[in-house]
């Protein structure tokens, strides 16, 4: 019989149905459409989507085991820059860390949080919503010197506070307009179980800060804001890793073979550079620099990708020599995928290293000297 027939009859027997059986019948009809339907099934009691073989998910109490321990956001992880990587949810307001195990995100524990006071995600200052995308922590504001900035207001930050980035790249080419978004710490836990209670920052205990502290390095130490943290099955998740690592590798190759149309090709039309300017000023610099003799030696190591929604952010450590220049730095890409899907840069970031990475990062309580350290380390 076929499905739509199927249907029609049931609809005219439950009519005459007492509710009991209605229930009966419904949980009965709920299985057959599941026979029907096995592709698109929507498991909502685990709050799990299985579609098209691609499990996404809602960490929920934290706890990732199996293919959800493959979070959507975070592709590639190294030892020297992004060591560890943080991921705020705030749906569920949790705060999740992982680490890097041999390129694999491996997850080490969970902290409750606020966000801001006003749903959704940030666009204009004052709104009270707390950004989402992917951001560096670039500074480190401790107790002493907030209350001595602020006064008394200072003290509402607790023990400390880590600066990000916001608005990065990608926000300032939306327009977004706001800043003073900090990962702190509060003189009032009382707020964590509001969930809605910041004026934008992420909220943390004092002592999950603390602890947290031992695993970030600042200008290295990644961001992820999120609404909801999904996952996917490892199959997928590592197509998406290797996409975005083949498009880097084809344009480390074409840089250093000075294949100019082919290097070109892989930047995107929204391409802006702070000094070069938009995609034609910079593709004429870049002729110029192809045009002269000798070909350059371009190396890189210590890969991370992180992706939000749209757009993705590479980490990478990068060796430049030619004739006139011989430096190593930190390099951050922006991608961007263009109306054929391919990943293409629309910016991209470099600072000179003063060491290069032979040192893996180690835990240790930098930020709080006067802390006492936390044995049994889950580095």
């Amino acid at each position: 019989m076929r499905q739509e027939n199927y249907l029609y009859l049931l609809r005219g027997l439950l009519s005459r149905l007492s509710t009991r059986v209605l229930t009966t019948l419904t949980f009965l009809t709920i299985s057959l459409l599941f026979l029907f339907n096995s592709n698109q099934l929507i498991a909502m009691a685990s709050d799990i989507v299985i579609k098209d073989k691609t499990i996404v998910g809602n960490t929920g109490n934290g706890i990732i085991e199996g293919d959800m321990r493959f979070p959507v956001n975070v592709l590639l992880l190294d030892n020297f820059f992004s060591h560890h990587i943080i991921v705020v949810e705030k749906s569920t307001h949790r705060l999740h860390l992982y680490k890097n195990n041999n390129s694999y995100p491996e997850y080490l524990f969970s902290y409750p949080i606020a966000t801001g006071l006003t749903a959704g995600n940030k666009s204009n200052r004052g709104d009270l919503k707390t950004p989402e995308g992917i951001y560096q922590l670039t500074g480190f504001l401790p107790s002493e010197a907030l209350i001595r900035q602020y006064g008394e207001d200072g003290k509402k930050y607790g023990i400390g506070a880590f600066v990000t980035d916001y608005p990065n790249i990608i926000d300032k080419k939306d327009g977004k307009t706001g800043g003073g978004i900090w990962l702190h710490s509060t003189n009032d836990e009382s707020r964590l179980l509001k969930g809605l209670d910041s004026k934008g920052c992420v909220v943390l205990a004092n002592q999950n800060l603390k602890e947290l502290s031992r695993y970030i390095e600042l200008n290295a130490t990644q961001v992820i804001i999120v609404q909801d943290l999904l996952f996917l099955r490892k199959e997928t998740w590592e197509k998406n890793r290797e996409e975005i690592t083949a498009r880097i590798n084809g344009w480390i190759k074409a840089w250093n073979d000075k294949e100019f149309n082919r290097y070109i090709s892989y930047y995107h039309n929204e391409y802006h550079d702070s000094q070069k300017g938009n995609l034609r000023s910079f593709k004429n610099y870049k002729m110029s620099v192809f045009q002269k003799p000798g070909k350059p030696i371009i190396k890189i190591k210590e890969m991370s990708i992180a992706i939000f929604d749209r757009y993705a952010v590479v980490q990478f450590e990068q060796y430049y020599k030619s004739n006139i220049i011989d430096d190593t730095g930190r390099k951050l890409l922006y991608l961007k995928k263009d109306e054929n899907y391919d990943w293409k840069i629309v910016s991209e970031l470099f600072y000179k290293l003063n060491s290069t990475s032979e040192v893996a990062f180690n835990p240790s309580m930098r930020f709080f000297k006067d802390s006492k350290e936390i044995k049994n380390d889950k580095i």
